[in-house]
């Protein structure tokens, strides 16, 4: 007996689902871009629930809490007032991740992000070096923490400590 051939999707099939793969991406993108901070318009590496209930990167609404008054501490995004306790945003974390390492999201913001998971890395193995004594990634963290670089924020007195 002779086999059929598969039969063809229909061109209306191949339009639907082309059309459903196009909302499913945009839904996914719509999704990444509700948790860009909005203070660096950056997905976020260390993600941070303000109580304003805003997902920050955490060194940017640090740096944002130092520039206002504590008595007129405003949201960067409502502004209205608000406290300066921040909670770990972890799903978000492990969601952004796992969104990047699939491919369900790309773009400029993602090489970004890709990158700064790269030097965090980096900085955890200098930092363990360190931590064991080697004295070259002792000054490599000092330098780091001295200059605010390698994601880390400006501490004289870290920087103090690792030298």
């Amino acid at each position: 007996p002779r086999t059929m051939p598969p039969k063809r999707a229909s061109s209306k099939e191949t339009q639907a689902e082309t059309q459903a793969e196009k909302r499913y991406r945009e839904a996914i993108d719509e999704v990444a871009e509700e948790y860009v901070c909005p203070i660096t318009a950056e997905l976020p590496i260390d993600p941070v629930t303000a109580e304003d209930g805003r997902c920050y990167e955490r060194c940017a609404i640090e740096k944002w809490f130092t520039w206002k008054p504590q008595t007129q501490l405003k949201s960067p995004v409502t502004n209205e007032l608000m406290g300066k306790r921040l909670l770990p945003a972890v799903q978000v974390r492990n969601t952004l991740k796992r969104l990047v390492e699939s491919g369900a999201i790309s773009g400029s913001k993602v090489d970004a992000w890709k990158k700064a998971m790269t030097e965090e890395a980096g900085l955890a193995v200098i930092r363990q070096r360190a931590a064991g004594g080697d004295a070259y990634a002792m000054t490599k963290l000092s330098c780091a923490y001295r200059d605010g670089k390698r994601g880390l924020k400006k501490d004289a007195t870290q920087a103090f400590l690792w030298m």
